[in-house]
C-alpha cells in the first residue's frame, strides 16, 4: 500500500473531518465537533463519590455524566474543586475518564470554581500535522475561506489546495464510501472471506468467515484486514479475535502484530488465550466512527446529531455554489428541533456563512434520515 500522502479537510458548520490517505485508500477519519470533550481537554471539576473500593471517584466536571477518576492513594474528600485532563472521552452511556493534573495552569482568567472546559484539546487538523507532515503530499481544503485558521494550523511548509469542485469533496475522493463501509459490521477481504464485528460497551469481538479459503489463507488475510479496519473505524478498548482453528494459529499473531506496528495510536497484541482467540487492546483516544455517528439504540441508524451536521454541510454546499439568496430546509421535527436548540450555534454558523436564515420546517410523517432542500 501507497504510504501516507494526502489530508482532506472539510469544514462545515459546528464540524470539521479530516480524512487521512495512502494513495487512493482512506486510513483515517476524525470528527472535530466544537465542544465536544474528547482525549487531552482539561477540566475544572468537583470531587463526588468514591467508588465502594476506593479505587476511583467520580468527579462532576460539567457533562451529562460525571467522569471516573483513579485514585493513587486514599480518594480526595467530597466537593473539593481539581483541575483534570480527560484520558478517555465519554460514549454511549459511559462517563469520561481523567487524571488529576498536579500543576494547577497559571490562566487568571479560569476561575476554580467554575465547573467546566479550561483549555480544550488540541484541533484534529493539529493532530494529523503533528503525526503526518513529514510524509504529506498536500493538503486540500474544501471550507469557506472567513479567517484562514485552517492555514494556520497546517503551518507555511505544506502544500494547500482549496478544492473548488461542485462534488463533495469526501463524496470525490472516496471517503463517504469508505465511511458507510466501516459502520456495517461485515467487511469482505481478498479471497472470498469476511470479517464480522461487533462492539459492545465492554469489548469488540471479531469472527472471520474464510469462504472459499483455506483456514490458515483466511487468518492470514483477515489479519490485514482487521488491521485496517481497526485504524479506520477507530476501534478501542479490548479486542477478541476468533480465529479459525489451524495448525499454527500463533503465526497470525506475529503477523497481527507487523501489521499494527504503524498504527500511531498504542496498539498491544497480547497473544492467544487458552481458547485460541487473539486478544489485544487499543488505548482509547478518541470515539468510534460508529460511537460518533451511529444512535446505539438502533445498531446501523444515524444518530440525529450526525444527521443534522450532514444536513448543514449540504445546505452550506448548496447555497454556494448556487449563489441562493433563499434557502429553505425540510427535514424531520426532531432534526429540527436538535437545530434549534443544542446545534444552535452551527445553525447560525450556515446563517452566517450563507448570509441568510436558513428556513427550517419540520415533517413528522417522514424517516428521520429524510430531508429536502428548497432554494
Amino acid at each position: 500500500m501507497t504510504g501516507i500522502n494526502t489530508l482532506l479537510v472539510d469544514q462545515g458548520p459546528g464540524e470539521t473531518r479530516v480524512a487521512v490517505l495512502a494513495g487512493d485508500t482512506v486510513i483515517e477519519v476524525y470528527h472535530h465537533r466544537k465542544d465536544q470533550p474528547v482525549a487531552g481537554a482539561f477540566y475544572n471539576g468537583r470531587i463526588s463519590k468514591p467508588l465502594p473500593d476506593g479505587s476511583a471517584v467520580f468527579v462532576e466536571i460539567g457533562l451529562d455524566r460525571p467522569a471516573l477518576m483513579p485514585c493513587e492513594a486514599k480518594p480526595l474528600p467530597e466537593g473539593k474543586v481539581v483541575l483534570v485532563e480527560i484520558t478517555q472521552p465519554p460514549r454511549r452511556d459511559k462517563g469520561a475518564k481523567v487524571r488529576l493534573v498536579k500543576k494547577v495552569w497559571s490562566d487568571d482568567s479560569t476561575s476554580p470554581s467554575r465547573l467546566g472546559v479550561v483549555k480544550p484539546a488540541d484541533h484534529a487538523i493539529s493532530k494529523c500535522i503533528a503525526l503526518y507532515a513529514n510524509v504529506l503530499d498536500c493538503v486540500i481544503i474544501a471550507a469557506p475561506n472567513h479567517d484562514n485558521a485552517i492555514e494556520k494550523m497546517l503551518g507555511p511548509n505544506l502544500r494547500i489546495d482549496r478544492w473548488n469542485g461542485q462534488d463533495n469533496l469526501f463524496e470525490y475522493f472516496g471517503v463517504e464510501e469508505a465511511i458507510e463501509l466501516a459502520l456495517s459490521p461485515s467487511v469482505a477481504f481478498p479471497g472470498g472471506g469476511k470479517l464480522i464485528i461487533e462492539t459492545t460497551a465492554a469489548l469488540t469481538t471479531v469472527d472471520i468467515d474464510a469462504g472459499p479459503l483455506s483456514a490458515a489463507d483466511a487468518n492470514k488475510a483477515a489479519m490485514i484486514a482487521l488491521a485496517y479496519e481497526i485504524r479506520l473505524r477507530n476501534i478501542s478498548g479490548p479486542i477478541i479475535v476468533d480465529l479459525i482453528p489451524s495448525k499454527n494459529r500463533g503465526s497470525a499473531v506475529m503477523q497481527l502484530k507487523r501489521h499494527v506496528a504503524d498504527d500511531p495510536v498504542p496498539t498491544r497484541v497480547v497473544g492467544l488465550t487458552p481458547e485460541g482467540r487473539i486478544e489485544l487492546n487499543r488505548r482509547r483516544l478518541r470515539l468510534s466512527l460508529a460511537d460518533q455517528l451511529l444512535d446505539p439504540p438502533e445498531p446501523g441508524v444515524l444518530s440525529l446529531e450526525a444527521i443534522a451536521y450532514r444536513l448543514l454541510r449540504r445546505c452550506v454546499r448548496l447555497g454556494l455554489v448556487q449563489k441562493a439568496t433563499r434557502l429553505t430546509l425540510y427535514a424531520h421535527w426532531e432534526v429540527i428541533g436538535l437545530l434549534q436548540d443544542r446545534l444552535r450555534t452551527a445553525l447560525d454558523e450556515s446563517n452566517s456563512v450563507l448570509k441568510l436564515s436558513i428556513n427550517l420546517v419540520p415533517v413528522k410523517d417522514k424517516p428521520r434520515s429524510w430531508s429536502n432542500i428548497e432554494l
